[in-house]
């Protein structure tokens, strides 16, 4: 039996904090528990921080109690590296109660400049996770190569500092998803599983979120070797309807960047509410099916474990 700790991410029912008045950061927490997983991960990006839904030391308060009475774990979501997003973003994780703070680089230079800047940043607010007791995840966010992450967490140097590897988001700049799982292991301690399919539209090449278990990514190869590594907690993210540009010049010829498959580009902010709502729910349960069979037939058992601090 292998024993892992399930979260869901907000991102994976964007479309119901957006249109619907009835769902909110506490549904969502009590659905989470409904539907088997161990904790929720917050995007807490721009004004009202987003998922989170509130901005005063009330509503982190409220926020809290709800996760204590369900007995979940939690992660908050920031974007910016800059010392004094991290500061404030700290400070609303630590009023939450969630264990570690989800971020990437927003820097646009030179790629040594975006690492040397982001190199200070996470230096320089290091101390403060620690006394706060919050990891701070440096995830690979559509801009970086798996070694480029490492090579800033190498020169950063710090045990409240790590890596957040995406299933996904390395077919961006072009990386094999495999590559990036193994040039970042030493270092990871978080992840989004999802799965993606890369296709041409208009002749352009673009990254498609696709309802996991229908795209191309290899999911439990890349959840077993996490596993095998020593990682205990995952974070599922159905990324249905979402799209990113293929930024890298060339496209690889390993499986995961094959355009032989089913799928169209879809955005699902451009479909009507009630269209999105309707199908990101319907990618959301089948997705979340398909994972927990596959997981199953694998021999992991999702459980709330109480060891998962520093």
């Amino acid at each position: 039996m292998k024993s892992i700790e399930m979260h869901i991410h907000s991102f994976s029912l964007r479309f119901q904090f957006k249109y619907r008045s009835d769902f909110d950061v506490f549904a969502y927490i009590a659905l989470a528990k409904e539907r088997g997983f161990t904790g929720v991960n917050i995007s807490a990006n721009g004004p009202g921080y987003r998922d989170l839904g509130g901005t005063t030391p009330e509503h982190f308060a409220s926020v809290r109690a709800c996760l204590q009475e369900y007995d979940m774990a939690c992660e908050i979501d920031t974007s910016d590296t800059r010392v004094d997003n991290l500061q404030k973003m700290l400070l609303v994780a630590s009023q939450v109660g969630a264990q570690r703070l989800r971020v990437y680089t927003k820097y646009e230079a030179p790629l040594a400049d975006q690492m040397d800047w982001t190199v200070r940043d996470l230096r320089a607010i290091a101390p403060e996770a620690e006394r706060l007791g919050i990891t701070i995840v440096f995830e690979n966010h559509e801009d970086f190569q798996g070694a480029v992450i490492s090579s800033i967490l190498e020169k950063v140097n710090h045990p409240r500092i790590k890596a957040l590897y995406d299933y996904g988001n390395s077919q961006m700049v072009g990386e094999d998803p495999l590559q990036a799982l193994r040039a970042m292991q030493p270092h990871i301690d978080a992840v989004h599983v999802k799965d993606h399919v890369v296709l041409n539209s208009q002749g352009e090449m673009w990254v498609q979120g696709v309802p996991m278990g229908q795209g191309l990514l290899p999911i439990m190869e890349q959840t077993e070797a996490l596993y095998a590594g020593g990682l205990r907690r995952f974070c599922f993210e159905n990324v249905w309807g979402y799209a990113a540009r293929f930024k890298a010049g060339k496209l690889p010829t390993s499986a995961p960047f094959s355009t032989k498959h089913s799928h169209d580009f879809l955005n699902g902010a451009l479909l009507p509410e009630s269209e999105a709502l309707e199908q990101e729910w319907q990618a959301f349960e089948s997705g979340w099916q398909w994972y927990q069979r596959a997981l199953r037939s694998e021999g992991f058992v999702i459980e709330r474990q109480r060891q998962t601090a520093l």
